[in-house]
């Protein structure tokens, strides 16, 4: 009889310290909306660093109705697909955090906006053109997939030149701008000719190509109307070898 109580009272004391194991190890519910909540305000915490004018974030639904975490602070961490920019809907990988320890990896439907005021094609800018700033207009403008690749007024005052065709209203972006080279296409250039004695000549040709210093660029002979590839020394220079 006594060996049958101390077993009942082992068995009573090891299910009252699994109990409370679990208890410890679950001792907080995490709902679905409060879950949603904290991965939209780290969202929009997380654009801060792009200097962004306004961000919406809306969070979509989840399968599932709570979290079961550990008792502590909860926080989340969106994990980076490896790109600066992004897409206006993805799905993104989130790290559940309870004082500050991973917990669980979840992944959320996330549909995000980003604004910001930056250059915009007033009127048409041709390709291969100083961007003229009477061209362009500052305002605030969707930038979701361009979020470190938009264009200010400084950038615009560099003399940018465009590697695409630009129209009204559309956003001027780094990815298809340049700084200005030496010798833009279709400018018109003075082309030294140097013979191996020396002699230099001098003529007005039109660039055929874009290129800086030392770059190897074609031009046109505009009397003759003859092709030469020379190396640009200046700007709006260029020394043919002959």
């Amino acid at each position: 009889m006594k060996k049958l109580i101390k077993t009942s009272l082992i068995v009573l004391t090891l299910t009252g310290f699994a109990l409370n194991a679990n208890s410890n190890c679950f001792a907080q519910v995490l709902s679905a909306d409060q879950f949603k909540a904290l991965v939209a305000a780290q969202t929009k915490k997380d654009m801060e660093k792009y200097d962004v004018d306004e961000c919406e974030v809306k969070v979509g639904n989840i399968p599932i109705q709570s979290f079961n975490l550990p008792d502590g602070k909860v926080s989340v961490e969106i994990v980076t697909n490896g790109y600066n920019n992004m897409t206006a809907k993805e799905f993104k990988k989130v790290n559940i955090k309870v004082n500050n320890n991973y917990a669980r990896t979840y992944y959320v439907p996330v549909e995000t906006k980003a604004y910001k005021y930056a250059a915009v094609a007033k009127e048409v800018i041709a390709r291969d053109k100083v961007i003229p700033l009477q061209s362009v207009e500052f305002k605030k403008a969707d930038i979701t997939g361009n979020l470190d690749n938009t264009v200010n007024a400084n950038d615009i005052a560099k003399q940018l030149v465009a590697k695409k065709m630009f129209y009204p209203g559309e956003l001027i972006t780094k990815r298809y701008t340049m700084s200005k080279p030496d010798v833009i296409k279709n400018a018109i250039v003075t082309v030294n000719f140097r013979t191996n004695s020396n002699l230099n000549v001098t003529v007005e040709g039109v660039a055929l190509m874009q290129g800086k210093k030392g770059d190897m660029i074609q031009v046109r002979n505009k009397r003759f109307n003859k092709i030469y590839t020379g190396e640009v020394i200046g700007t709006n220079q260029v020394l043919v070898q002959i």
